[in-house]
């Protein structure tokens, strides 16, 4: 096991051939001349072939433990709350995974930090996108979650606009709250999947 810790940012990084679980268990004992509890540990992990990368960070080192997701149903409809330094596109795609959400439309405000969006080039068949930072206000996001050869698929838009009152917007790629995102993600009943059409180069509804 090969451990290394930034004691400035109070993150270690393990790497192993060993499972995550038993890596996990020795890594907490490694940790121990940290005086460091269990219930402080937010936990990710990534598999590379027959390797496991796994960051550890400690929220009790930390000025102040980072937020979470968090959301509710009512009946066909979740409210989401997503929160500072969170991406808006891979934490619905983590609710929809979760909730084994097939289709469903999305509407949103909040405030962001960095958003890329873009324009579909019909000529060139590619998306083309900018990236804005700061203070940004979301003036309103939509789009929807169905499938795609039976995978999760999100087709978000955004708008957002600055302290001056300039609005941009686009196909959204990345969404960064920095402040707070306050979602509703609307379930329907069904499915309906996608294709790719060469002609138009989009990956199309598919009834």
């Amino acid at each position: 096991m090969d451990v290394f810790l930034d004691k400035k940012t109070s993150i270690f990084l393990i790497k192993s051939m060993k499972t995550p679980r038993k890596e996990i268990a020795r890594a907490l004992r490694y940790m121990q001349d940290y005086k460091i509890k269990k219930e402080s540990m937010i936990m990710e992990y990534k598999k590379f072939n027959n390797q496991y990368v796994i960051r550890i960070v400690w929220a009790k080192m930390l000025e102040k433990a980072p937020s979470i997701m968090e959301y509710k149903k009512f009946n066909n409809q979740y409210v989401i709350r997503i929160d500072k330094g969170e991406e808006i596109c891979a934490k619905l795609k983590e609710v929809a995974q979760k909730e084994n959400i097939k289709l469903a439309y999305l509407t949103g405000i909040g405030a962001a930090g960095k958003v890329t969006a873009g324009v579909f080039d019909t000529k060139e068949k590619v998306f083309k996108g900018h990236t804005w930072e700061g203070d940004l206000e979301i003036v309103s996001i939509g789009g929807n979650i169905n499938t795609m050869n039976g995978e999760t698929y999100t087709h978000f838009h955004i708008s957002v606009a600055d302290e001056a009152g300039n609005v941009y917007g686009g196909h959204l790629t990345e969404a960064v709250i920095s402040g707070t995102g306050e979602l509703v993600l609307t379930e329907i009943e069904g499915t309906v999947d996608r294709k790719f059409d060469e002609e138009i180069g989009l990956n199309l509804f598919e009834f």
